[in-house]
């Protein structure tokens, strides 16, 4: 018996190899998708033209035209440029990944797959399709579209805030990159003051930065102190930085104790998250904060590194819209690693410091419309 959660929702899986073609349609048809199929990108960009799919997974090596040339026919296309793409790929190498998300891919799964893992991509790419649609076509949306209108949090930088339209698509994953002192961390925790000041749930991983220091910053962001938030169930600390300092002073509810794994601070998330509804159950989104994530990548193996980030990512939207902030700093890892790190993100910020000027620019962003300019916002 078919799914009917997703009925009305069209895929276009185009791939030159007949099995993948008939195993992902019927996978996709079992769990409820009206499945479209090509077998070449010739076919298609025309058959996404005439069908007009919901979203298209693509391979890349394909007779006729290849999967990136798939993709930027489609961002091209005025009525098709807002579909999510999913490159589904054997060649999942740095080259391939990054040429893919500069052509226009939105996520990109190497072969071979697991069924579950491409189903919960689809899931989550649809969901943000449906917001990116309405943007682009708000007449056309329909009244069960509405729920999943695309809503956009301001940053609490005007400046920046105006480039993006609006500010950052609510339950997005934005990585903050930028050399050290270049106000990243105070970006953060503006964001979170601004959250706390519009009443959002708010969630900070300390891990760089001493929690009392950031209390004492959001204390002065908000004019309200920290404990009133905690008090009121929007305000969580989780305090990694004992780890990373060496020091011991372990006054937070949820820290780190002893040795830090992965797998503990992922819990320690989850924890705390929940307290304050950031949760599976409650959905109550709101914003979170992880300051930063430079020095995982000196204490664990990439691939741990990436689980985590992915792992965290991917609760954004299951938690009714958790937008995430990831500080890196750059040059703390080579640009393999970071542009590793930048196909799990929605979007990435910039910082840098221009003659005595601290700047700002999103430098990509997913599912909206931006511009890219550098703009002061320290002086």
């Amino acid at each position: 018996m078919l799914s009917m959660e997703h009925k009305n929702t069209k895929i276009l899986l185009a791939d030159d190899e007949e099995n993948i073609r008939l195993l992902g349609a019927k996978l996709l048809r079992d769990a409820g998708y009206e499945v479209v199929l090509a077998a070449n990108g010739e076919e298609a960009i025309s058959k996404a033209i005439s069908e007009k799919p919901d979203l298209v997974i693509t391979d890349i090596k394909m007779p006729q035209k290849t999967g990136f040339e798939v993709c930027k026919a489609l961002r091209s296309d005025p009525v098709l440029s807002h579909v999510p793409i999913l490159i589904l790929s054997a060649l999942g190498d740095e080259f391939n990944k990054l040429t893919g998300f500069e052509g226009g891919a939105n996520d990109f799964i190497t072969k071979p797959f697991r069924a579950e893992e491409l189903k919960e991509r689809i899931s989550l790419l649809l969901e943000r399709g449906v917001t990116a649609a309405q943007k682009a076509f708000p007449a056309k949306t329909s009244a069960a579209q509405v729920e999943h209108k695309l809503v956009q949090e301001p940053t609490g930088i005007v400046a920046l805030d105006k480039l993006l339209g609006g500010g950052l698509p609510k339950g997005s994953n934005i990585l903050l990159i930028g050399s050290l002192g270049r106000g990243k961390s105070t970006f953060a925790r503006k964001f979170i003051a601004e959250g706390l000041s519009r009443g959002e749930k708010s969630l900070f991983v300390a891990v760089d930065d001493d929690p009392l220091l950031v209390r004492s910053e959001l204390n002065k962001m908000t004019q309200t102190k920290s404990v009133d938030h905690e008090n009121n169930h929007t305000l969580r600390y989780i305090d990694a930085y004992t780890w990373s300092s060496g020091e011991s002073k372990n006054h937070e509810k949820f820290r780190v104790e002893g040795v830090l794994t992965l797998d503990q601070l992922s819990n320690l998330i989850s924890q705390a998250g929940n307290e304050i509804g950031q949760s599976v159950q409650q959905k109550l989104g709101g914003r979170r904060v992880i300051d930063s994530i430079s020095s995982f990548f000196v204490n664990f193996e990439l691939a741990a590194v990436q689980r985590f980030l992915s792992q965290i990512g991917h609760t954004a939207l299951a938690f009714g819209g958790v937008t995430t902030l990831f500080v890196i700093e750059e040059g703390s890892v080579n640009e393999q690693v970071i542009n590793n790190i930048k196909y799990l993100m929605d979007g990435v910020i910039e910082f840098k410091e221009d003659i005595g000027k601290k700047k700002i620019r999103a430098s990509s962003m997913k599912w909206i419309k931006f511009e890219k300019d550098w703009v002061i916002w320290q002086l």
